[in-house]
């Protein structure tokens, strides 16, 4: 990036609370790792960064090479470009959110076609960097690019450059220029924008609208997976923030699961859910990284997924635990196993989530009040009131996020009684919160045996799941399971749903279920129980309840039996919608998790 440019940038950020980069042409990522260590030096930074960079699929396939040879220069970004490298496995077309900086540097990589990945993006950039290479702007992507601006947004496109007379038409007025290796404009149309949702630095604070104001306070109600990554990822943008739980500890409910699995979900179609889960695992695997402990909290290396078919699987568990036991580190051959057999997952890992919700609500902007049930809510100037069952008051904040589970459904009906009747709701929105379904579930759990070896070294899933060689303060254990019940009755059955488990294993791995069928049998085996919460289509439900230019009742919940592998993509979601930042996902994807989603209905 030219020194101008950089300069340029750097100044009219100075002392902003956020400022969104949209590159055009990231390739190698050379001009991002210049700016991020611009950022990370600046004395007037803002305190969030979001870099979006658009690549083709054959850059991105190179990018961890290339980044590792730009590391090999001893350059002063060498130390960023080795951590970047390690953060860009596995990048197909689409979006692919990376967390630098503890989050507060935000790096969503954009992989495909030019002209699609444009149509897809949801963003109002500050800067935009825009690089021809081999292909030329036309009028209709120049248009495109022009949606992702606001009024004031700095153009700097890189020769070749596009014709004046196409600029001008798409709204950008060009800039008396100091390099002629650039073009700089500025996007300033003639015409009345239908939505603005910032202005420039320098507009005095009446000029913008509320969204873009910055941080203020924000109530979460529920401390489970869900509501500390919203909290987190609220406190990284400065709000302050007041979690709220009817337990007296955070993690009470399902998130005090003993141990669970970050997989991504995997179709023959690719479908949405699948890309979906890879984008959520990705950032859940961020978070673990940065916030857990390697071995005790959590422990990567990957997941194999067993296709269970009736005839041969024995002979399939058999091999399995024999590379298991010849290779138990580094062990190529899972691999090709997994693609023989099942599927083998790299990028996966087992978690305590309880753990997590601990590190994520340590933050010093979140303040966490337990043995505090929100009852009702009360709307007061522009705060909203949030009281107890008895009507003393908790607390106030300017927005509201729902985030526990199905509890948000009574929740928010009493508050749609007490609201007029002329209440902008989402369309459809409290109809969705009605089908939320909770579904109660039981995993088992026992000591591991003498020979740890008999057990795979890593875990299991296909029909229910295993894993194994877990440390807890009982010792080393395993885990397998679990059940899905709706009947309370049989939930409530503890041998029935260990026999359950048992026999899920016996289907997965039938050879570790005769090793511990012993351990069923003299009851040494335990259970933990929870419940998970369902939507309507098995997608989680993330946005905003109320309509407006800033929305002040928010939802995340819905999170089923993958919420260690989506809970992390719906804050990021939920947060870049509320602050006005560049969502994580494509727009496609982020609407079929959004509150504004079309509810299915059954043929009856």
């Amino acid at each position: 990036m030219p020194t101008g440019v950089q300069a340029s940038v750097t100044q009219r950020w100075t002392s902003q609370t956020s400022w969104t980069v949209l590159d055009t042409g990231f390739a190698a990522g050379a001009g991002f790792l210049e700016l991020w260590a611009c950022w990370h030096g600046h004395p007037k930074r803002p305190d969030m960064l979001h870099y979006v960079g658009l690549l083709s699929l054959p850059e991105a396939t190179g990018l961890a090479g290339q980044l590792h040879q730009a590391a090999e220069h001893n350059t002063p970004s060498a130390e960023r470009a080795t951590a970047l490298a390690g953060l860009v496995y596995g990048l197909g077309t689409g979006f692919h959110r990376i967390l630098l900086e503890g989050g507060q540097l935000s790096l969503t990589l954009c992989v495909g076609e030019r002209s699609i990945l444009l149509a897809q993006l949801a963003l109002k950039a500050d800067t935009l960097l825009a690089h021809s290479h081999s292909q030329d702007w036309d009028k209709w992507q120049l248009k495109a690019l022009a949606r992702c601006c606001k009024r004031g947004t700095q153009l700097v496109f890189f020769a070749p450059t596009p014709p004046l007379a196409l600029l001008l038409d798409a709204g950008f007025q060009a800039q008396a220029q100091s390099d002629p290796a650039t073009l700089q404009a500025r996007y300033d149309p003639r015409w009345q924008l239908r939505s603005q949702r910032a202005a420039l630095p320098d507009d005095p604070p009446n000029a913008r609208p509320e969204a873009a104001l910055g941080a203020g306070r924000c109530a979460v109600v529920g401390a489970g997976i869900a509501g500390s990554s919203v909290a987190h990822a609220l406190a990284l943008r400065g709000w302050q923030v007041d979690v709220y739980d009817s337990q007296p500890l955070p993690a009470g409910g399902a998130a005090a699961l003993p141990v669970g699995l970050v997989v991504p979900h995997h179709s023959s179609d690719d479908s949405a859910r699948s890309r979906m889960s890879r984008a959520g695992t990705r950032l859940m695997l961020q978070h673990a990284d940065q916030q857990l402990t390697l071995g005790q909290d959590w422990q990567s290396g990957g997941v194999l997924e067993l296709h269970i078919a009736p005839e041969g699987l024995a002979d399939v568990e058999a091999e399995v635990l024999s590379q298991a036991t010849a290779q138990p580190t580094g062990w190529s051959s899972r691999q090709e196993l997994g693609q023989a057999q099942g599927l083998w997952h790299p990028y996966a890992a087992w978690i305590k989530p309880a753990r997590l919700v601990e590190r994520w609500l340590a933050h010093p902007s979140i303040h966490f009040h337990g043995g505090a049930s929100v009852h009702s809510l009360q709307r007061e100037g522009q705060q909203w009131l949030l009281h107890n069952d008895s009507g003393a008051e908790l607390g106030r904040a300017d927005r509201v996020v729902f985030a526990n589970a199905h509890g948000c459904a009574a929740l928010v009906q009493r508050l749609a009684a007490a609201l007029p009747p002329d209440f902008a709701w989402i369309p459809d929105a409290l109809e969705k919160l009605q089908t939320l379904q909770a579904i109660p579930g039981t995993l088992s759990m026992g000591p591991m045996p003498m020979d740890a070896t008999a057990l795979p070294a890593f875990p299991v899933n296909g029909h229910g799941s295993l894993v194994s060689n877990v440390p807890t303060a009982q010792g080393p254990q395993w885990f397998g399971g679990s059940t899905f019940q709706t009947d309370p009755a049989l939930h409530a059955d503890l041998a029935g749903e260990h026999r359950i488990n048992l026999h899920k294993l016996q289907a997965l791995l039938p050879q570790v279920a005769a090793l511990l069928a012993p351990q069923f049998a003299s009851a040494q085996v335990q259970a933990w129980q929870g419940t998970r919460c369902v939507t309507h289509d098995r997608l989680p439900l993330v946005g905003p309840l109320d309509e407006g230019p800033a929305p002040t009742l928010w939802l995340c919940a819905g999170m089923g039996a993958r919420g260690l592998s989506f809970s992390a993509l719906c804050a990021e979601l939920l947060v870049a919608e509320l602050c006005s930042e560049p969502l994580p996902l494509e727009s496609s994807l982020a609407r079929s998790l959004g509150t504004r989603r079309r509810r299915r209905v059954r043929p009856a």
